[in-house]
C-alpha cells in the first residue's frame, strides 16, 4: 500500500510538473504575440490617428522587451522539454520563432548604426546652415534641437564628403520655384516658400517629410542663394526625434537635389526681359526724312 500510494505521488507531481511547463510555453507564446499586437497598434495608432512619437517609441521599446522576455521564456521551456518529455514544444517553437522575428528588426540596424555616424542633422552647408523658421514653430515639445549642432560638422564631413552646395544657372526666384516643386513631387509638404529678398537676395522653402510606414517626421529647409545670373542652393535635412538618423537624412538630402537637378533639366530658363536697342541709322533716316 505505501509503495502503490508513494507511485500515485509520484505520478501526481509528474502531472503536475508537465502541466506547469506547458504554462510556461503558452507564456512564452502569448508575451510574444502581444509583442507583435503592440507594434502593430503603436503603429497605426502613429500613422492614422496622430499618436505621440515619443509615445510610439517607448511602445516599440516596450515590445522589444516583450519579445526578449518571450525568447527567455520559451528557451526555459525548451530545456524542460527536452529534460522531461513535458508538452508544450509547438508553442514554445512558436513563440521562438515571433519573438526572434520581432528582433531582428532592432538588430539588423546595428551594421548600420556602426558604420554611420551618431547624427540627426545633415546640411550641404555645415558652416552656415540654413535655418527652420516655419517648421521651428510646428515642432511639438520634447523634439530634437532646431539648431544644427556643430559636432555634427566633423562627422557628416567624413562620412557624407558628397553632400555639397549645388550651383544653378538659374535665377535665384525661379530657382526657388523649382525647388518648391520639386518638393512637392517627392510627396513633401511645404510650409513656408519665400521669394529671394531684393536686397539680400536670399529665398527659403521649408517642407515636412514623413515616412511611410511609421509615419515619422523629419524637416526639409532649401536656402536659395543669388550668385550673378546664377544661384547657390543649400539643402538640410533635420529628424524631429531620435539621436541616430541610420542615413535617413542625408539620403534625403541626395534625393531633394536630384529631383531639383531633373526639375530644371525638364525646363525652360525664364526669359529675361531686356530694352529694345534702338537703331541709329533707322533713326538717323526717319529724322532726316
Amino acid at each position: 500500500c505505501i509503495r502503490d500510494r508513494q507511485r500515485v505521488d509520484l505520478g501526481q507531481m509528474a502531472f503536475g510538473f508537465s502541466q506547469r511547463r506547458l504554462r510556461v510555453s503558452r507564456w512564452a507564446m502569448q508575451v510574444a504575440g502581444y509583442s507583435l499586437i503592440l507594434i502593430i497598434a503603436a503603429t497605426a495608432l502613429h500613422r492614422l490617428f496622430g499618436l505621440a512619437t515619443p509615445v510610439a517609441l517607448n511602445l516599440y521599446l516596450l515590445a522589444f522587451c516583450g519579445a526578449a522576455l518571450a525568447i527567455l521564456l520559451a528557451s526555459y521551456a525548451l530545456w524542460i522539454i527536452w529534460r522531461s518529455g513535458a508538452r508544450g514544444l509547438g508553442s514554445a517553437m512558436v513563440a521562438m520563432v515571433l519573438a526572434g522575428a520581432i528582433l531582428m528588426w532592432p538588430v539588423s540596424m546595428l551594421p548600420t548604426v556602426q558604420r554611420l555616424p551618431n547624427i540627426n542633422d545633415v546640411s550641404t552647408d555645415t558652416d552656415n546652415p540654413p535655418p527652420f523658421e516655419a517648421l521651428a514653430r510646428l515642432r511639438p515639445s520634447g523634439s530634437n534641437p532646431v539648431g544644427y549642432q556643430s559636432a555634427f560638422a566633423a562627422a557628416q564631413t567624413k562620412a557624407y564628403p558628397d553632400l555639397r552646395t549645388l550651383v544653378v544657372q538659374r535665377n535665384a526666384g525661379e530657382t526657388v520655384t523649382l525647388v518648391a516643386q520639386a518638393l512637392r513631387k517627392l510627396r513633401m509638404q511645404v510650409v513656408r516658400e519665400d521669394a529671394p529678398e531684393q536686397r539680400s537676395g536670399v529665398g527659403y522653402v521649408e517642407a515636412s517629410d514623413r515616412t511611410l510606414v511609421f509615419g515619422f517626421y523629419d524637416d526639409v529647409v532649401v536656402r536659395v542663394a543669388r550668385r550673378g545670373r546664377g544661384a547657390l542652393v543649400d539643402v538640410r535635412s533635420a529628424s524631429r526625434f531620435g539621436q541616430h538618423d541610420l542615413g535617413a537624412n542625408a539620403a534625403r538630402v541626395r534625393r531633394v537635389l536630384t529631383a531639383l537637378v531633373e526639375r530644371i533639366q525638364a525646363t525652360v530658363p525664364e526669359k529675361r526681359s531686356r530694352r529694345p536697342r534702338r537703331n541709329r541709322g533707322s533713326n538717323q533716316r526717319s529724322n532726316g526724312g
